[in-house]
């Protein structure tokens, strides 16, 4: 019985770390090209512990000095509730990123 809540447990994990893994490399890229991320544009897909898993981008706002406020949602393995981890963060013109 308690098996698959461990299953869970470690679908969590693999998303958490995976999304924080992309969150990083969206963070690198330069502001410019994530203003221009489309808010329906294809999820990112990778195979994880032989399991496919994929994350979407949205930049779902843009500050009045131009900051831009970014998320990157996890998804493919069942969650507990369907709770999936997300990664957030804001990008300045600069280039500087914040949380």
């Amino acid at each position: 019985m308690w098996n698959w809540l461990q299953r869970l447990r470690e679908n969590r994990a693999v998303l958490r770390r995976e999304v924080n893994a992309v969150g990083a490399e969206f963070e690198a890229k330069p502001y410019e090209e994530l203003k221009e991320i489309p808010n329906e544009g294809p999820p990112v897909t990778r195979v994880v512990e032989g399991r496919e898993v994929w994350f979407s981008a949205e930049v779902y706002g843009i500050k009045p000095n131009g900051d831009l406020e970014v998320c990157i949602d996890a998804g493919g393995l069942p969650m507990l509730l369907g709770i999936k981890p997300s990664y957030h963060f804001f990008k300045r013109p600069d280039g500087a990123v914040y949380y």
